[in-house]
């Protein structure tokens, strides 16, 4: 009785039954709640959605916003569905959404989500139209001194395409911010998440 009574209150589901009896306003909206909270799963329904315009009219910018924030959730579906819709929206509104996208992350990152650190450097070495790979190496450095899973490989991988003199820089500005933000303790409380 207890899981069916889960089940009925499990927004995911809930949404999901909302698109099987086309009541697309009552997905749009259960999936919209759950991708504000970092639900990569519901922020690839709801660029499907959005971008098929139902539940709300057809907007290929948000649904290329959510489909990219699902892509770096580790959502692999996003990925051919974000080159598709790539090709929908202008330079201008991309690089809108790449602003909007980095200030998420951001904000993540402050308050100590570690869960947002790979994909912010995923964001800054292979999303952007133009990769900040600087961005990217000085938070592979920060993740892997914090011993998030995979960091230091991405670490090296990336140090691979920088010039020495934008190595040892970034390594300063890894230090830096490191000291500066307390980053072992900001990241502390979420470190037995599992990274």
């Amino acid at each position: 009785m207890a899981e069916a009574h889960r089940a009925e209150a499990d927004p995911f589901q809930n949404a999901v039954r909302a698109v099987q009896v086309k009541d697309f306003a009552t997905a749009t909206a259960l999936f919209e709640t759950l991708a504000q909270n970092d639900d990569y799963d519901a922020q690839f329904n709801l660029a499907i959605m959005l971008r098929a315009g139902q539940g709300r009219p057809q907007n290929f910018v948000q649904a290329l916003e959510w489909s990219l924030l699902a892509q770096l959730g580790g959502v692999e579906r996003a990925i051919k569905f974000s080159e598709d819709l790539s090709d929908l929206v202008t330079p201008n509104a991309k690089a809108a959404i790449f602003v909007r996208i980095d200030q998420r992350l951001r904000e993540r990152l402050a308050r100590g989500d570690r869960s947002a650190i790979m994909q912010y450097i995923d964001f800054n070495s292979t999303t952007l139209s133009e990769p900040d790979m600087q961005a990217a190496y000085v938070w592979s450095l920060i993740a892997a001194a914090l011993g998030v899973d995979n960091a230091a490989t991405k670490r090296d991988e990336i140090m691979t395409e920088l010039e020495t003199e934008v190595i040892l820089k970034s390594q300063d500005e890894a230090r830096a911010l490191f000291d500066e933000q307390d980053m072992t303790t900001l990241f502390t409380d979420q470190a037995s998440g599992g990274l």
